[in-house]
Protein backbone atom coordinates (compact mmCIF):
# COMPACT_ATOMS: atom_id res chain seq x y z
CA UNK A 1 0.00 0.00 0.00
CA UNK A 2 1.32 3.42 -0.97
CA UNK A 3 2.69 5.56 1.83
CA UNK A 4 0.99 8.73 0.60
CA UNK A 5 -2.29 9.06 -1.30
CA UNK A 6 -2.21 9.28 -5.06
CA UNK A 7 -3.31 12.78 -5.96
CA UNK A 8 -5.99 13.59 -8.49
CA UNK A 9 -5.84 16.46 -10.95
CA UNK A 10 -8.11 18.72 -8.89
CA UNK A 11 -5.84 18.33 -5.87
CA UNK A 12 -2.97 20.04 -7.69
CA UNK A 13 -2.49 23.80 -7.58
CA UNK A 14 -4.16 25.43 -10.58
CA UNK A 15 -0.88 26.15 -12.39
CA UNK A 16 0.15 22.49 -12.33
CA UNK A 17 -3.06 20.77 -13.44
CA UNK A 18 -1.95 20.85 -17.04
CA UNK A 19 0.71 18.27 -16.18
CA UNK A 20 -2.02 15.70 -15.53
CA UNK A 21 -3.92 16.85 -18.63
CA UNK A 22 -0.82 16.26 -20.77
CA UNK A 23 -0.24 12.84 -19.23
CA UNK A 24 -3.85 11.85 -19.86
CA UNK A 25 -3.56 12.99 -23.46
CA UNK A 26 -0.24 11.18 -24.02
CA UNK A 27 -0.90 7.97 -22.08
CA UNK A 28 -4.60 7.78 -21.39
CA UNK A 29 -3.95 7.70 -17.62
CA UNK A 30 -1.69 9.28 -15.00
CA UNK A 31 0.79 6.72 -13.61
CA UNK A 32 0.91 6.20 -9.87
CA UNK A 33 4.51 7.40 -9.81
CA UNK A 34 3.41 10.81 -11.11
CA UNK A 35 0.38 10.91 -8.83
CA UNK A 36 2.77 10.37 -5.92
CA UNK A 37 5.28 12.94 -7.13
CA UNK A 38 2.39 15.40 -7.49
CA UNK A 39 2.67 16.08 -3.75
CA UNK A 40 5.58 18.28 -4.88
CA UNK A 41 4.25 19.78 -8.14
CA UNK A 42 7.41 21.66 -9.09
CA UNK A 43 9.52 18.53 -8.67
CA UNK A 44 6.95 16.52 -10.65
CA UNK A 45 7.37 18.96 -13.53
CA UNK A 46 11.18 18.78 -13.26
CA UNK A 47 11.03 14.96 -13.08
CA UNK A 48 8.91 14.75 -16.23
CA UNK A 49 11.26 17.15 -18.02
CA UNK A 50 14.30 15.13 -16.95
CA UNK A 51 12.84 11.82 -18.13
CA UNK A 52 11.88 13.42 -21.45
CA UNK A 53 15.38 14.86 -21.85
CA UNK A 54 16.95 11.47 -21.10
CA UNK A 55 14.84 9.92 -23.86
CA UNK A 56 15.19 12.66 -26.47
CA UNK A 57 18.20 14.87 -25.79
CA UNK A 58 21.01 12.41 -25.18
CA UNK A 59 23.42 10.97 -27.70
CA UNK A 60 23.74 7.59 -25.95
CA UNK A 61 22.23 4.85 -28.09
CA UNK A 62 18.65 4.16 -26.91
CA UNK A 63 19.42 0.45 -26.76
CA UNK A 64 22.27 1.06 -24.30
CA UNK A 65 20.17 3.52 -22.30
CA UNK A 66 17.37 0.98 -21.87
CA UNK A 67 19.83 -1.79 -21.06
CA UNK A 68 21.21 0.37 -18.24
CA UNK A 69 17.74 1.28 -16.94
CA UNK A 70 16.59 -2.34 -16.94
CA UNK A 71 19.79 -3.36 -15.17
CA UNK A 72 19.05 -0.84 -12.42
CA UNK A 73 15.43 -2.02 -12.21
CA UNK A 74 16.51 -5.67 -12.01
CA UNK A 75 19.05 -5.07 -9.26
CA UNK A 76 16.81 -2.80 -7.18
CA UNK A 77 13.59 -4.77 -7.66
CA UNK A 78 11.85 -1.75 -9.16
CA UNK A 79 8.93 -3.54 -10.80
CA UNK A 80 7.26 -0.40 -12.15
CA UNK A 81 10.53 0.74 -13.70
CA UNK A 82 11.06 -2.71 -15.22
CA UNK A 83 7.55 -2.99 -16.65
CA UNK A 84 7.45 0.56 -18.00
CA UNK A 85 10.78 0.16 -19.80
CA UNK A 86 10.22 -3.23 -21.43
CA UNK A 87 8.33 -1.69 -24.40
CA UNK A 88 10.96 1.06 -24.69
CA UNK A 89 13.76 -1.52 -24.64
CA UNK A 90 12.10 -3.62 -27.33
CA UNK A 91 11.49 -0.52 -29.47
CA UNK A 92 15.15 0.46 -29.01
CA UNK A 93 16.32 -2.87 -30.43
CA UNK A 94 16.80 -5.17 -27.45
CA UNK A 95 15.31 -8.60 -28.03
CA UNK A 96 12.93 -10.39 -25.69
CA UNK A 97 15.64 -13.05 -25.43
CA UNK A 98 18.10 -10.45 -24.17
CA UNK A 99 15.58 -9.25 -21.59
CA UNK A 100 15.17 -12.81 -20.31
CA UNK A 101 18.95 -13.33 -20.33
CA UNK A 102 19.83 -10.27 -18.27
CA UNK A 103 20.49 -12.44 -15.24
CA UNK A 104 23.14 -14.33 -17.22
CA UNK A 105 24.51 -11.41 -19.23
CA UNK A 106 28.18 -12.28 -18.67
CA UNK A 107 27.87 -15.64 -20.44
CA UNK A 108 24.82 -15.29 -22.66
CA UNK A 109 25.82 -15.05 -26.35
CA UNK A 110 23.15 -12.49 -27.26
CA UNK A 111 25.08 -9.59 -25.67
CA UNK A 112 27.90 -7.74 -27.41
CA UNK A 113 31.02 -6.69 -25.53
CA UNK A 114 29.79 -3.10 -25.61
CA UNK A 115 26.48 -4.15 -24.02
CA UNK A 116 28.36 -6.16 -21.40
CA UNK A 117 30.46 -3.10 -20.55
CA UNK A 118 27.29 -1.03 -20.09
CA UNK A 119 25.65 -3.70 -17.90
CA UNK A 120 28.82 -4.17 -15.84
CA UNK A 121 29.08 -0.40 -15.29
CA UNK A 122 25.36 -0.10 -14.44
CA UNK A 123 25.67 -2.93 -11.94
CA UNK A 124 28.77 -1.41 -10.32
CA UNK A 125 27.18 2.01 -9.90
CA UNK A 126 23.96 0.48 -8.58
CA UNK A 127 25.63 -1.91 -6.13
CA UNK A 128 28.75 0.03 -5.13
CA UNK A 129 27.74 3.65 -5.83
CA UNK A 130 30.65 4.04 -8.24
CA UNK A 131 32.57 1.99 -10.75
CA UNK A 132 36.17 0.99 -10.20
CA UNK A 133 38.87 1.94 -12.71
CA UNK A 134 38.77 -1.42 -14.49
CA UNK A 135 35.02 -1.21 -15.11
CA UNK A 136 35.34 2.45 -16.15
CA UNK A 137 38.17 1.76 -18.60
CA UNK A 138 36.26 -1.13 -20.17
CA UNK A 139 33.27 1.17 -20.66
CA UNK A 140 35.47 3.90 -22.14
CA UNK A 141 36.58 1.49 -24.82
CA UNK A 142 33.09 1.98 -26.30
CA UNK A 143 31.76 5.33 -25.11
CA UNK A 144 33.11 8.83 -25.70
CA UNK A 145 33.07 11.52 -23.00
CA UNK A 146 29.51 12.66 -23.66
CA UNK A 147 28.05 9.15 -23.75
CA UNK A 148 29.94 8.16 -20.58
CA UNK A 149 28.60 11.22 -18.75
CA UNK A 150 25.08 10.57 -20.00
CA UNK A 151 25.20 6.89 -19.03
CA UNK A 152 26.44 7.78 -15.54
CA UNK A 153 23.64 10.32 -15.14
CA UNK A 154 21.02 7.86 -16.42
CA UNK A 155 22.14 5.10 -14.06
CA UNK A 156 22.17 7.53 -11.13
CA UNK A 157 18.78 8.99 -12.04
CA UNK A 158 17.08 5.61 -12.36
CA UNK A 159 18.63 4.46 -9.09
CA UNK A 160 16.93 7.49 -7.53
CA UNK A 161 13.65 6.54 -9.22
CA UNK A 162 13.93 2.95 -7.94
CA UNK A 163 14.57 4.13 -4.42
CA UNK A 164 11.66 6.56 -4.57
CA UNK A 165 9.29 3.87 -5.88
CA UNK A 166 10.36 1.43 -3.19
CA UNK A 167 10.37 3.86 -0.28
CA UNK A 168 6.98 5.33 -1.21
CA UNK A 169 5.60 1.83 -1.95
CA UNK A 170 4.13 2.99 -5.26
CA UNK A 171 1.75 0.37 -6.64
CA UNK A 172 2.18 -1.14 -10.09
CA UNK A 173 -0.22 0.50 -12.51
CA UNK A 174 -2.78 -1.90 -14.01
CA UNK A 175 -2.10 -0.24 -17.37
CA UNK A 176 1.50 -1.54 -17.33
CA UNK A 177 0.27 -5.05 -16.67
CA UNK A 178 -2.42 -4.83 -19.34
CA UNK A 179 0.07 -3.54 -21.92
CA UNK A 180 2.27 -6.56 -21.26
CA UNK A 181 -0.65 -8.98 -21.05
CA UNK A 182 0.14 -10.15 -17.54
CA UNK A 183 -1.23 -9.94 -14.05
CA UNK A 184 1.91 -11.39 -12.49
CA UNK A 185 4.77 -8.90 -12.82
CA UNK A 186 8.18 -10.37 -12.30
CA UNK A 187 11.72 -9.21 -12.78
CA UNK A 188 14.34 -11.81 -13.72
CA UNK A 189 16.57 -12.45 -10.72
Amino acid sequence: MARVPYLQRDELPEGFRGIFDNLLEERGYVPNLYRTLAHSPALLRAFIDMTADIRTRTSLQPKLRELAILTVARLTGATIQWLSHIPLALAAGLSSGQLRALTDWERHPSFSEEERAVIRFSEAVTRDVNANDEVWQALRGYLDDRDAVELTLIVGFYNMVARFLGTMKVDVDPEYLAALGTQNPSIPT
